[in-house]
């Protein structure tokens, strides 16, 4: 399987994913408002077709992600979320490492993310595949974490 660039019917499914104010701060972000229309979310998320991507089954969309260029040499991870339905199969994982190669085929020389302190298991996942905190830049809530390329080496298993 393989990620796609993200359609306005995929974000409108990606939307009902997330049920709760919780779910909603959790996974979309503190800057995403709660309830949410399919409208409201691509609006405060920034979504676009070069930003914006789904990994598909055959059957079912599993996962969203965005890649956001922040500069020449920088992309942000942001907003992965996996469909309740498929939580715990290795949805995230494979649609990290598939947006990493997208980063490094674009040119990126270093990628960021947030994620939520208490969100220990996505915090194990972004480490195993290589992202270090920062912690000049994270705070009791928020830990913020970089990928570099240059800083790859086959102890991470974002290429697996």
């Amino acid at each position: 399987m393989n990620i796609e660039q993200a359609t306005a019917a995929d974000l409108a499914e990606v939307s009902t994913w997330l049920s709760s104010a919780d779910d909603c701060r959790t996974w979309a972000g503190p800057r995403v408002s709660y309830p949410l229309t399919p409208v409201q979310l691509a609006a405060e998320i920034m979504f676009c077709p070069d930003n914006a991507y789904c990994y598909k089954t055959q059957s079912s969309l599993a996962g969203f992600g965005q890649l956001i260029n922040i500069n020449d040499a920088c992309y942000h991870l942001a907003r992965i979320i996996t469909n309740p339905a498929w939580r715990g199969q290795g949805v995230a994982r494979e649609l990290c490492r598939q947006l990493i190669k997208l980063a490094w085929q674009r040119g990126a020389e270093q990628l960021s993310l947030n994620v939520y302190r208490h969100n220990v298991r996505a915090q194990a996942l972004y480490q195993s595949l290589g992202f270090c905190e920062q912690p000049e830049k994270s705070d009791a809530n928020m830990v913020y974490m970089l990928l570099d390329n240059e800083d790859l080496n086959n102890e991470t298993d974002w290429q697996n």
